[in-house]
């Protein structure tokens, strides 16, 4: 099951062009639990990013996210994670950093945070 999810992970990157190499580590726990991280790099910018994921009552379920967007200087762009210490956000604990702004947001996949990426790096 697990395996599944890494796949379906790796296929959403390989249709992103903007993304010029990656560093992806895969740790299967067991069959439906299992952790993918790594870094992808762009012309203007890099994300790390993990994933704790879980395969529960026939769906895939992050029980912890975090994908951190920087420009090419290592500053913040953008964060999303569920880490949970901004409890008064309406979406807790899903939240999005924007500067030095913290905003409710709900939880986000890799292709919405990539398609956010890319208008980013697009519009620059």
């Amino acid at each position: 099951m697990i395996n599944d999810y890494f796949i379906q992970f790796e296929q959403t990157i390989a249709d992103f062009s903007i993304i010029q190499k990656q560093k992806i580590e895969k740790q299967r726990k067991d069959f439906e639990f299992g952790i993918i991280k790594g870094k992808l790099f762009f012309e203007n910018g890099s994300m790390e990013f993990i994933e704790v994921v879980r395969f529960v009552s026939r769906k895939f379920v992050k029980i912890k996210y975090k994908y951190h967007f920087m420009d090419n200087n290592n500053m913040m762009i953008f964060r999303y994670d569920n880490v949970k210490h901004h409890p008064h956000i309406k979406t807790f604990p899903h939240h999005k950093h924007v500067a030095e702004q913290i905003l409710p947001s709900k939880e986000p996949d890799i292709f919405t945070v990539l398609k956010e990426i890319q208008k980013i790096i697009k519009t620059k």
